[in-house]
């Protein structure tokens, strides 16, 4: 398979398994404080008033979200690329970076978890990294 190929296949399937992780997490917090009957996702103000009334525990479900959502994403990219393998675990941690910084500039949130995104992220990328398999092409 030509290099490019499998680093673009590496992006996307570490992508995926650091979406299904950070949705998953979302799921659990969305159980500990569901959203109220008739609520409409679309509408700004809503969402605002259900994240500020947040209880700490889906807060902090949501945070781990942020930070096993990129290092399994990473773990997973680095596995799969053949060349540049922390290039690939960066490319993950950079993405949801971005859709994290997004949200944050959207929806408050408590400083805590604004401090766990803007350090958090980065660190778990570099953790993938570090977890990286070191050996010859992945099989």
């Amino acid at each position: 398979m030509p290099p490019a190929m499998r680093s673009f296949i590496a992006v996307i399937g570490g992508m995926v398994i650091a979406l299904t992780v950070g949705s998953m997490c979302d799921l659990v917090a969305g159980r500990l404080h569901p959203v109220p009957e008739g609520f409409d996702l679309t509408n700004a103000e809503m969402l605002r008033a259900h994240a500020a009334a947040a209880p700490t525990g889906a807060l902090l479900v949501v945070a781990l979200g942020w930070l096993l959502g990129p290092f399994a994403g990473g773990l997973v990219a680095t596995r799969i690329a053949e060349h540049n393998r922390p290039l690939h675990a960066y490319a993950i941690a950079g993405i949801l970076f971005a859709a994290t910084l997004s949200n944050l500039m959207r929806i408050p949130h408590p400083f805590w978890m604004t401090f766990a995104a803007v350090f958090g992220i980065p660190f778990a990328g570099w953790l993938a990294v570090r977890f990286a398999p070191t050996d010859g092409p992945a099989a």
